[in-house]
């Protein structure tokens, strides 16, 4: 889980804009995800770039969009849901981590399902 996932009000630590390797990365990714709009793979791989970027907003959207295409896709309600924390929206945040945590468990995935129930915890920390 990222710090920012635990911390709402943390600035994300975006990869500097100069990086070549992580432009390449959202620039196929954002290829991939347009030339196959209704495959969940290529949202999934955006948003994975676009969160090491910090675009949290935008990679959300694309976990989102995963996760709606294939709803069994643990890591995108996982990954989702740290966006969701990191921009401050506990609620939605809570959502995704709970769909995250109930796919971990019937996949049998341990390490996931300890950063799904520690994002759970984190969101209880900051409704307190």
């Amino acid at each position: 889980m990222s710090p920012a996932a635990l911390n709402p009000t943390a600035t994300p630590a975006a990869a500097p804009a100069s990086d070549p390797a992580l432009h390449a990365r959202i620039e196929k990714a954002r290829a991939l995800a347009v030339r196959f709009p209704d495959r969940a793979p290529p949202h999934f791989s955006l948003g994975r770039a676009l969160q090491d970027a910090g675009a949290w907003a935008e990679a959300l959207t694309h976990y989102r969009r995963a996760a709606a295409l294939q709803p069994d896709l643990m890591m995108a309600h996982l990954h989702a849901a740290e966006c969701a924390l990191a921009l401050g929206d506990a609620s939605l945040a809570r959502v995704d981590a709970e769909a995250a945590q109930r796919l971990a468990r019937q996949q049998g995935h341990s390490g996931p399902l300890v950063e799904a129930t520690s994002l759970l915890e984190a969101i209880d920390d900051l409704d307190d």
